[in-house]
C-alpha cells in the first residue's frame, strides 16, 4: 500500500513536471518568435516606418510631458496624446502593406496554436 501511494505520488510529480516543461517551452518559443520579429522590424528602415518610428516617439515623448506637467493643461495634452495616437493608427493602416498585416497576424496566430498544442501534450502526459 505504501509502494502505491508513493508510485502515485511520483507520477503526480512527473505529469506536474511535464506541463511544467511544456510551458517553460511554450514560452521559449514565444519568446523567440518575439525578438525574430523585434530583429526584423528593427532591420526595415523604409520611408514609411522611420515615419511610424517618429509618430510613436512623439506619443512617447507627449506621455512624458504629460507625466511631468501631472495635472496642468491636463485636458490640452490628452487631446495631443489622443490626437497623435488615433495620426499613427492612420498611418500604420495606411502605409503597411494588407499582406505584412496579416502576416504578422499569421505568425501570431502560429505561436498560440503552438502553446495550446504545447499545453495539451503537456497535460496528456
Amino acid at each position: 500500500m505504501e509502494k502505491q501511494i508513493m508510485d502515485l505520488l511520483n507520477a503526480g510529480i512527473g505529469l506536474f513536471q511535464s506541463g511544467k516543461e511544456g510551458i517553460d517551452k511554450a514560452k521559449s518559443q514565444l519568446e523567440v518568435t518575439y525578438n525574430e520579429l523585434v530583429s526584423k522590424g528593427a532591420s526595415d528602415n523604409s520611408e514609411d516606418s522611420v515615419k511610424i518610428r517618429q509618430s510613436v516617439d512623439k506619443i512617447l515623448t507627449d506621455i512624458k510631458e504629460f507625466s511631468s506637467v501631472a495635472g496642468k493643461n491636463y485636458d490640452e495634452t490628452r487631446t495631443k496624446i489622443a490626437e497623435n495616437f488615433n495620426k499613427i493608427t492612420e498611418e500604420i493602416k495606411a502605409k503597411m502593406p494588407e499582406g505584412k498585416i496579416e502576416s504578422v497576424k499569421a505568425k501570431i496566430n502560429e505561436v498560440a496554436e503552438s502553446i495550446k498544442k504545447s499545453g495539451s501534450a503537456s497535460g496528456k502526459a
